[in-house]
């Protein structure tokens, strides 16, 4: 299926890394998923004058006709304090909207892509540049793509041609289907300049009355996503909620192989975006259509659509639908003001509670310090030391069994070829002496939602979106220069050093978990650099604690029950 609930995306992912960490190393076809091409953002059009372009007439009964061959597009510019966008008259609807307050994503270029790129002989014009130019103003639907499409007719999305005429503040659209429905869209602006008001009406100017659908959608050029290097990219999709539930068109493949993917029940919003920011459409009648993804016009594009297919249209009739237009950033914080849900348009994933509250405690640091990277080290901080009695029990444990290890070599060797007497007198020996062998899972597994909140944070929120620390120029995106990742593994690897290995290990699972900050590297090399940020200051932490109670265990000489009762 296409369609994925608000608690199965990047959540999965993120908890198929950590099942890795425990040694299942399932998914790595990912890793070497080519990486798709990017969308390519088309530059913005300058807006024309006013007035008004004739209905051209219709070929043929049946789907609305293509406008491209047909008659020249016309634009109005449709602009706000906070949008600029264009108004085209295929199809009635905004193309190229654009957001010049806040910048596009940065295109990056780890350095070993670069290195690599000299070994195979790939040329970089301006030479090595990790972030990329100046990446203009946010995109948040292209040229290709349509804000509030509409039409009749079942099996087409062809867009018609309209006639445009603007007044202050106003924009109207008028044009006529093949089937004689004449479609009127008004466009207003509002007191809040990410939100406009629609009013879409359906006139049916025929004698005759009509039985077909009506329509409305949004939609767009979308790719990405596919790939391990791609699902950490700001990629963006069709989306809508649907039934009290956030729902999201994740695999493109699975509408072009299965076609439209239907959803039943109330529809609140749809719309197109990407993580960051979005252009979502509330009507005022939830129940007016049917659901569903489909592909659109243009190659590559997708959207997301309402269909009315019963109760018809009486020949003089009117069917109108009145929507509330919003586009700008997924900030929780405005979108929750405006209601509707739409704050849920932010997928947090499995453990958004968890992420939220990260998020609250952040964002009152940040607005003390005035910076997000040391408002993660300071939370990082906070957490260590919250957690710092289990950690440390953990760690006085781990010496405990350190110093078992003769009495756990005698007993491997008397009973060795009996596993379940030899577990037996392992736990009673752990008894003996007061230790308990799981006892360093506990404060990881409890940090470990601390974690998963991070990264959703980082791969979600706007307002994590082109925060600068240090060389840093986006905490959301990887480190083009790889910095925190590498001291992160170089850490991981003197914690290990510092770790002793459970007894009774399997010689297997110990290569294994000698294997893990490997691979943890291969992680943060594709995650956000706040992660890595999180991870540097989280394990260095962690290094200094084992030291402390590594010290104190040195200076006790009464044993390992007498330090592990401690």
């Amino acid at each position: 299926m296409a369609i994925r609930k608000r608690d199965q995306g990047g959540e999965q992912r993120t908890l198929v890394a950590l099942l890795l960490c425990f040694g299942l190393f399932a998914g790595w076809q990912y890793f070497f998923a080519p990486e798709p091409p990017p969308v390519t953002e088309t530059p913005a059009v300058e807006a024309e004058g006013g007035g008004v372009v004739p209905v051209a007439p219709s070929t043929e009964g049946g789907s609305p006709f293509t406008v491209e061959d047909q008659v020249p597009e016309r634009e109005l510019g449709l602009k706000t304090a906070q949008l600029d966008a264009t108004l085209s008259s295929h199809g009635g609807s905004l193309r190229q909207v654009v957001l010049p307050e806040h910048k596009a994503g940065l295109t990056v270029t780890p350095i070993y892509m670069y290195v690599y790129g000299l070994i195979t002989g790939e040329e970089f014009e301006n030479g090595w540049d990790p972030y990329g130019g100046d990446p203009g103003p946010e995109i948040v639907v292209h040229d290709q793509g349509m804000v509030l499409a509409a039409g009749t007719g079942s099996g087409s999305r062809e867009e018609i041609d309209y006639s445009l005429s603007e007044a202050p503040g106003e924009w109207v659209a008028t044009g006529r289907t093949a089937s004689g429905i004449t479609i009127r869209k008004t466009w207003r602006v509002t007191d809040d300049p990410n939100v406009l008001d629609v009013a879409v009406e359906f006139v049916n100017e025929t004698p005759n009355r009509y039985d077909g659908p009506l329509w409305i959608g949004s939609w767009d050029g979308f790719s990405g996503g596919e790939g391990m290097m791609s699902r950490y990219t700001n990629f963006g999709r069709p989306f809508g909620f649907v039934d009290n539930d956030y729902e999201l068109l994740e695999s493109l493949e699975d509408v072009d192989d299965d076609g439209a993917q239907e959803l039943e029940g109330p529809t609140t919003w749809l719309g197109v975006g990407d993580r960051y920011f979005m252009s979502v459409a509330v009507p005022d009648k939830q129940d007016w259509g049917t659901f569903s993804f489909e592909g659109a016009p243009g190659e590559g594009s997708y959207g997301a659509f309402l269909t009315r297919s019963d109760g018809g249209l009486e020949a003089g009739a009117t069917e109108r639908l009145e929507l509330m237009v919003y586009i700008g950033p997924r900030d929780t914080v405005v979108l929750k003001e405006l209601g509707h849900d739409l704050d849920l348009s932010v997928d947090y994933g499995f453990f958004g509670f968890f992420a939220k509250i990260m998020l609250f405690f952040l964002g009152l640091l940040e607005g003390v310090i005035g910076n997000w990277g040391p408002a993660i080290i300071l939370m990082v901080l906070g957490v260590k030391l919250l957690f710092w009695p289990l950690t440390k029990k953990s760690f006085q444990s781990g010496q405990a069994m350190k110093e078992l290890q003769p009495e756990l070599a005698k007993l491997k060797e008397k009973h060795g070829e009996d596993a379940q007497r030899f577990g037996q007198e392992q736990m009673k020996l752990f008894q003996q002496h007061g230790v308990n062998p799981m006892s360093g899972c506990l404060p990881m597994l409890i940090q470990m939602p601390v974690w998963i909140a991070m990264y959703s944070a980082l791969l979600y929120s706007a307002d994590l979106y082109h925060a600068e620390f240090l060389y840093l120029h986006d905490l959301s995106v990887a480190d083009p220069y790889c910095i925190l990742p590498t001291i992160v593994g170089v850490m991981m690897l003197v914690q290990q050093r510092l770790t002793p290995m459970s007894p009774g290990m399997d010689p297997t699972q110990q290569k294994m978990m000698r294997l893990m900050p490997f691979m943890f590297v291969f992680f943060y090399f594709l995650f956000p650099a706040g992660l890595a940020l999180y991870a540097t200051v989280n394990t260095s932490m962690s290094i200094l604690q084992m030291w402390l109670v590594r010290r104190a265990y040195a200076n006790n000489d009464k044993g390992p029950a007498a330090t592990s009762a401690a």
